[in-house]
């Protein structure tokens, strides 16, 4: 009887990197090249267990030949596949509010839910949305996170309107009389009391330069920093 002395041997091919297939999870036709053997009598086969796909992450590949006696030896390769493909948002609409009542500013905006996707999958969804929006414009900024750490954002506009009119309330009436030698007096007309949720920009009046015998209607006009205008 004649014993074999020599064992099989068997040498992995290099460990194999590779992107996901556009829109997968996974990677196909991974070419894994071919292992190193030998053996005394003769190799019978050489068998691995790769899948027919390989899921982003690292997958162990095991290698087998088999001589003709039955003796067998194993290696292990590694396929790695990485998931480069950032997730996919859209932004919910622009939103367009009054600001609250009183205020400068308007809370409880209802900004949406934008719609994402990712091949792998979603992790988070969030955005910098503050608690008060100011009047004006506000950007608010989305960020999508896939379950690999590929983001992706988009921008959302929120508009806040000041439609109150501020306050105005006139000084008293004034009754007088003309200057020393003339038909008419010049007057100091006082001050007027005003308010506005965001700011007073203006204060003006028509009053001429000098009030003639007889009644003069005098209109005070307020104007806040938005445009808006009360008047008395």
């Amino acid at each position: 009887m004649v014993w074999q002395q020599s064992p099989t041997t068997i040498s992995c091919p290099a460990n194999v990197t590779v992107n996901a297939d556009l829109g997968q999870c996974h990677a196909t036709g991974v070419n894994l090249s071919t292992p190193v053997t030998s053996d005394n009598c003769g190799v019978d086969s050489e068998t691995n267990d790769a899948p027919s796909q390989f899921p982003v992450g690292t997958t162990t590949v095991t290698w087998t030949a088999i001589d003709y006696s039955g003796n067998t030896a194993t290696c292990q390769q590694m396929v790695i596949v990485n998931d480069n493909q950032n997730p996919e948002i859209g932004c919910p609409a622009n939103v367009m509010v009054n600001a609250d009542l009183g205020q400068c500013y308007a809370t409880g905006v209802n900004i949406g839910t934008p719609g994402t996707s990712d091949n792998c999958g979603v992790a988070t969804v969030s955005n910098n949305a503050p608690a008060t929006f100011p009047v004006g414009t506000t950007i608010v900024i989305w960020t999508v996170t896939d379950t690999y750490g590929n983001t992706a954002q988009c921008t959302q506009q929120v508009v806040v309107a000041d439609e109150e009119d501020p306050s105005i309330t006139c000084p008293a009436n004034i009754n007088t009389t003309t200057d020393d030698g003339e038909c008419f007096a010049i007057v100091d007309l006082g001050t007027t009391s005003t308010s506005d949720n965001c700011g007073v920009a203006t204060v003006s009046n028509n009053a001429p330069a000098t009030f003639p015998v007889g009644t003069t209607i005098v209109i005070w006009t307020v104007t806040d920093t938005y445009g808006n205008t009360a008047q008395c």
